[in-house]
């Protein structure tokens, strides 16, 4: 009977997601390592994965590369004993031909000012003992996973927009006769020049708008939720990073009141115009965010041949997964040229403008409009990008809604504009 010797080594180093190990012959191999698999049993050198402080709401990810240095067929099993920490993929066979992987590990906290501990199990399957071809483990271990959830927080993640010019809402002047025109508000397109500014990349989340709320005190600026979303603040805690829904134009703004006295800059809500030149990303003909008409884009384009459509936009109509609102940092397929999700669908969003539904026809103002003036003589107040609620035609860039200040609606919500 020939001996098998059960000779293989894994070697596992956590790095940085942009960071690489070289695979490196056992006996060359002189880096820091986190674990070592060899014969029959593991050794763990390093002992302990610790994350960067986490805010709720958001995620910490560290990359593992994993190298298999031998020919025979082996079976990884990996697994986490707390649900705020996940591994993926959770399985892998190594072959001769099959060398590589990559574990991610990812922390996402559920409490704030709470610490996680929990253990990533490694599990190695061989059929080399076996007088069959029946996987028999051979080796376990475990790292340790440390992770601290950080309380509520302010990051909202702007983006510089250099300003310049655009031509802002659609059709010609001739149009403007036509009675049976489609969009009669957005005729006609015209010419804006715009100042650097720079724009929330994501809509401004439950979580954010609720340490706001909490300082205020419950009777102020309180979301006004229907049943199907919940009830306030539940649904905070539960869908941090959804888009807070449910909140009037008047709590849009003293929410920028606010972040400007706790941050020193000043914070509001974006124009008209502001918003239009980021979702079109200051290139004229834009119709969506992402230039095209369709709302889904190939799977294999993005993720190399899943059979799932990959969707751009969280509209009504479309299978994307979630019924009402999305998390805001989904849809990366659909952003903006400037980098900015959700400009389509998602949530309606305020902007700072009294709404005319002629405005575009009359108005002089060409550099940094802020919209008609005299607000006695005004009713509404803009809203911009369709919502979950409503077909892709509402979520085109040009689009314009409006709104009575002061309602709250269970599809409209915000994102925030900091001024140079």
């Amino acid at each position: 009977m020939r001996f098998l010797r059960l000779a293989f080594f894994l070697l596992l180093s956590a790095a940085a997601c942009d960071s690489e190990l070289p695979i490196e012959p056992v006996e060359e191999y002189t880096g820091d390592s986190w674990v070592v698999f060899y014969q029959d049993s593991i050794g763990v050198l390093k002992q302990v994965i610790a994350f960067e402080p986490t805010f709720i709401g958001r995620q910490s990810v560290v990359e593992i590369p994993v190298a298999y240095l031998d020919t025979f067929t082996l079976e990884l099993a990996v697994s986490c004993d707390d649900s705020v920490f996940k591994v993926s993929p959770a399985a892998f066979t190594f072959t001769k031909s099959k060398k590589t992987t990559t574990l991610k590990v990812t922390f996402q906290p559920e409490l704030p000012d709470s610490q996680a501990v929990a253990h990533l199990h490694f599990q190695v399957s061989s059929d080399l003992l076996s007088a069959d071809t029946t996987m028999e483990v051979v080796a376990e271990d475990s790292l340790r996973l440390e992770g601290l959830g950080q309380n509520y927080y302010l990051d909202l993640e702007m983006v510089f927009i250099q300003g310049g010019p655009f031509s802002m809402g659609s059709g010609t002047a001739e149009d403007t006769a036509d009675v049976h025109y489609e969009n009669p508000d957005e005729l006609y397109s015209h010419q804006v020049v715009l100042s650097d500014f720079f724009i929330g990349r994501f809509e401004v989340t439950n979580q954010q708008y609720y340490e706001f709320w909490v300082e205020q005190g419950d009777s102020a600026n309180r979301p006004d939720y229907s049943t199907v979303f919940g009830t306030w603040p539940q649904d905070a805690l539960e869908k941090p990073n959804h888009p807070v829904v449910g909140v009037s134009w008047e709590d849009a703004m003293a929410f920028c009141r606010w972040l400007s006295l706790r941050t020193s800059q000043r914070y509001t809500l974006p124009t008209e115009a502001q918003w239009e030149y980021v979702a079109v990303g200051a290139e004229e003909g834009r119709k969506y965010p992402w230039l095209t008409e369709e709302p889904q884009v190939a799977a294999d384009t993005l993720d190399g041949g899943q059979e799932e459509p990959v969707y751009r936009v969280n509209i009504q109509g479309v299978i994307d997964g979630y019924q009402y609102t999305a998390p805001v940092d989904r849809f990366p397929a659909g952003v903006s040229r400037f980098g900015t999700f959700n400009m389509a669908g998602n949530v309606w969003e305020w902007c700072l403008d009294w709404y005319d539904p002629e405005y575009y026809r009359y108005t002089t103002e060409t550099d940094d409009p802020k919209g008609p003036s005299g607000s006695a003589d005004w009713l509404y107040r803009v809203v911009r990008g369709g919502s979950w609620l409503e077909s892709l035609k509402e979520a085109r860039c040009a689009n314009r809604g409006a709104l009575d200040p002061r309602n709250r609606e269970y599809n409209v919500g915000f994102r925030v504009v900091r001024l140079p």
